[in-house]
């Protein structure tokens, strides 16, 4: 898939910020931003001093200091990216969570119409963000200790299954990374998060080998199911540094606020 990526900050920081651009996102009016995370920078980093007191007090609160880093550097980015979208200085930003912990900005002029969202693995984070369009994202680092299999029942419908173990050995730990960080993605956007229910859709690939997202029996059946809506949604491929995968979902109809 042709892609470019440019650096936009300095090398000297705590982490640094890419643009990612790929047509059928650009074209959907996505933008997407790699953060790319120094791992041995400190908390005490001016970079992140942009955060608020409630974003600094949940990140001395992580046990590990790498999770600790992940959240501030993504928070960070994320603030930065929203701040030049609509002309407001990072710092000032006030951001809320949804019921489902999904960030937000509180609600007033044209930020209504502004909708991200973000998510981060290992060293990296992506951020996505969308003017009238609901958006999610995911990245995951495939981890080759992963037991994929112990995971597939909580993961995958029965579709999904068939496909991943249709693969050659060899492929089958990467398509199920490609299918979880698909259906993370498309639940993000749909605004559900996990609890919408991963084996109510199947990931198929259409003509251009994207991801798309189709209902299971089960879930048809079902019009409450979180998941109905899915149908309307989008979603790409994105460029990830290697040993990663990621994708990006957004809805396919403008919405008039959100």
């Amino acid at each position: 898939m042709p892609h470019s990526m440019s650096t936009t900050s300095s090398t000297h920081r705590a982490f640094i910020v890419s643009q990612i651009a790929t047509p059928r996102v650009l074209a959907a009016g996505v933008e997407l931003r790699c953060v790319t995370i120094d791992m041995n920078a400190s908390l005490d980093s001016p970079n992140f001093s942009t955060l608020s007191d409630d974003e600094r007090a949940r990140a001395t609160r992580f046990v590990h200091r790498e999770d600790a880093l992940r959240h501030a550097a993504a928070r960070a980015a994320l603030r930065e990216a929203l701040g030049e979208r609509i002309g407001v200085p990072a710092g000032m930003l006030r951001l809320e969570q949804d019921a489902y912990g999904r960030p937000r900005l509180e609600p007033g002029g044209t930020s209504r119409m502004l909708d991200f969202n973000i998510s981060h693995a290992g060293s990296h984070a992506l951020i996505a963000i969308a003017a009238g369009r609901r958006v999610g994202i995911d990245i995951e680092a495939c981890d080759p200790r992963l037991d994929w299999q112990s995971l597939a029942k909580m993961v995958f419908s029965k579709r999904d299954d068939t496909h991943v173990r249709s693969l050659p050995n060899a492929l089958r730990h990467e398509g199920f990374y490609r299918v979880w960080t698909a259906k993370e993605a498309l639940l993000k956007a749909v605004g559900t998060g996990l609890a919408g229910g991963m084996t109510h859709f199947s990931i198929v690939e259409d003509e251009d080998r994207e991801p798309a997202a189709v209902l299971s029996d089960h879930a048809v059946a079902d019009s409450q199911a979180a998941v109905s809506s899915i149908a309307a949604f989008d979603a790409a491929w994105c460029p990830a540094p290697p040993g990663y995968v990621a994708c990006v979902a957004w809805s396919r109809e403008l919405e008039g606020s959100l």
